[in-house]
């Protein structure tokens, strides 16, 4: 009992001086030691708290499934990961896909289709609106991860968990119409109306 109050005092001190989240750090670093790791531990952990920015990155892989659980072959399996991001790349050169002035995010668009064997020979609108999205993933995940290899593999990733996802995803959206028209009709109608905008803008 003495030991969990001076627990709390501890971290109510702490706070009081402006150093939050001393005892979320120190959860998280004995989750990381863990060997396996724990994705569901993990992955809890990153709802309920702000990842530090150092851990970022390591915690992302392992959430996303770019690294295994098994931390005794992470090594082997990022050394695996970057040589398959050149293989990419490489190809996409010779096909004249990409070249030294492709933004990352696109080229991280056409390495996906490349992987995916969705890569169009001729580029339509419509085929270039179904990985929007994962152009837009890419560019943040490019502020987070620590290489331009690292990036692709954590965007690649998220987006495959988002298209997992999408049933879900639609349902939030219906449910988020529903009750912003019902709170508040007014911003609903604008907001209705700026998307058919931006739709006739596209056409």
């Amino acid at each position: 009992m003495t030991h969990i109050d001076e627990r709390n005092f501890r971290s109510h001190y702490y706070e009081k001086v402006g150093f939050k989240g001393v005892e979320e750090k120190k959860s998280l670093e004995i989750l990381l030691k863990e060997d396996p790791l724990d994705v569901d531990k993990l992955t809890t952990f990153c709802q309920r708290f702000p990842v530090p920015a150092i851990h970022r990155p390591f915690v992302w892989k392992v959430v996303l499934g770019v690294l295994p659980i098994y931390q005794t072959i992470h090594k082997f399996v990022m050394k695996q990961r970057h040589e398959q991001y050149e293989d990419l790349c490489h190809a996409l050169s010779v096909m004249r896909q990409i070249n030294s002035d492709t933004d990352l995010p696109e080229a991280h668009r056409f390495m996906f289709q490349l992987e995916e064997g969705k890569l169009p020979l001729e580029e339509s609108k419509g085929f270039l609106c179904e990985f929007e999205s994962l152009e837009a993933i890419a560019n943040s995940m490019i502020e987070v991860a620590d290489c331009d290899r690292d990036a692709y593999w954590l965007s690649a990733m998220f987006y495959r968990q988002l298209q997992k996802q999408q049933d879900v995803i639609s349902k939030l959206h219906e449910r988020f119409e529903f009750y912003l028209k019902k709170e508040d009709e007014r911003l609903y109608n604008y907001l209705a109306e700026i998307g058919r905008a931006s739709c006739r803008e596209r056409v």
